[in-house]
């Protein structure tokens, strides 16, 4: 099932003028102001969950704030697998 949907994805793609570009996420910030109430609960119950430990993010890596360059080199490149996540105030 997944080949046909990949298949189906980049024949999708081809057809949008510059495809790769292509917004594949709805806009978070608009479907927050128009859903207000079911965004905030949301994220709270998401917020909570995180901070009782009941889900745990992949971090592909910790890199220092001041390397942000290089952080954007390692999504670019789609050799992480998890988040990459900036910590402030941190010397390299």
């Amino acid at each position: 099932m997944v080949i046909p949907a990949s298949l189906l994805t980049r024949l999708l793609l081809s057809l949008i003028p510059d495809g790769r570009r292509a917004p594949l996420t709805p806009n978070v910030g608009e479907f927050a102001n128009k859903h207000s109430d079911w965004y905030r609960s949301t994220l709270t119950k998401l917020f909570d969950s995180l901070a009782a430990g009941r889900i745990r993010p992949v971090v592909a890596a910790r890199i220092p704030l001041v390397e942000a360059a290089r952080a954007h080199e390692l999504l670019e490149s789609g050799d992480c697998a998890g988040k990459v996540v900036l910590i402030p105030g941190t010397e390299p």
